[in-house]
């Protein structure tokens, strides 16, 4: 039996993307809720059934659910990769290193923390940090849904404040996929990293300098776009917050090149206006 990785996701986007990442492996990806977490047995049973050689938790915040996991893969010895978000940061702590020291102040921050902290007690575990997320929103909490919330406001109005002070780095979900397939891979090959990893694209912007690419490609589509006013507010208009995560601990440990957000976005515009069926 070849290697197995157990996904625990309920959020559609993001299964999509790990499904997409993982097609070509020689891997076998399982998918389950992050609910089955609650039940003792339930978590038990599935571990036993599925004898995964990689856990993948993408939910949300869960410090009981997250201590049971940690506690039956330890004794399973079953590495465990899960999702956190730049909401452990204070915004005020501008770039973000995976060396600094997380000072939460909003009770989201902390409950992200909380949940790193369980998961990082297992020695075999990796935290993934993801910053600004491009897709569309889901009902997870540490997804931004930046190029939805952005894309609404530009096609919704005729002109809208954005801010060139804050700034954050971003992410889609199908290249944090990608990243974190390839650090499975590496896993599996024995490669001894752990820790906390922060994923992002090899440049930042400002809110201003994201609503302006998208307003450029909604435009190139033939939509009405509206009127882009800069302001010099230090927090963003339409996303949560700045979202400033640089690190290169994902290059140096396990070699992965980290791309442009500006790869590939005319494509998720694309894809977005597909979605909502403007035409």
């Amino acid at each position: 039996m070849g290697f197995r990785v157990l996904l625990l996701s309920d959020a559609q986007e993001i299964v999509a993307a790990f499904e997409h990442a993982f097609e070509p492996l020689s891997l076998s990806l399982m998918i389950a809720p992050p609910a089955c977490l609650l039940d003792e047995q339930h978590i038990s049973t599935l571990l036993e059934k599925e004898s995964p050689s990689i856990i993948i938790y993408a939910g949300r915040p869960n410090i009981e659910g997250l201590s049971r996991l940690v506690e039956h893969a330890s004794q399973r010895d079953v590495p465990v990769i899960m999702q956190s978000s730049y909401h452990v940061f204070d915004e005020g702590q501008g770039a973000l290193h995976e060396s600094d020291t997380p000072l939460p102040l909003c009770a989201e921050g902390q409950h992200w923390l909380a949940c790193e902290s369980v998961v990082l007690s297992w020695p075999h575990a990796i935290v993934v940090r993801l910053p600004w997320t491009l897709t569309p929103a889901t009902d997870d909490a540490f997804d931004e849904g930046a190029l939805d919330k952005l894309c609404r406001a530009i096609l919704n109005a005729n002109t809208i404040d954005v801010s060139e002070v804050a700034a954050g780095s971003l992410i889609a979900w199908d290249e944090a996929a990608r990243i974190v397939s390839a650090m499975v891979q590496q896993l599996l090959c024995g490669a001894n990293n752990w820790g906390v990893f922060h994923v992002h694209s090899s440049d930042s912007c400002s809110e201003a300098e994201l609503a302006d690419a998208l307003a450029r490609l909604l435009k190139a589509e033939g939509m009405q776009v509206a009127e882009l006013v800069a302001t010099k507010q230090t927090a963003p208009h339409w996303l949560s917050r700045n979202a400033c995560l640089v690190g290169r601990r994902c290059t140096d440990n396990f070699g992965i090149q980290l791309k442009s957000f500006r790869v590939g976005l005319k494509g998720q515009v694309k894809a977005w206006l597909q979605r909502q069926s403007v035409n």
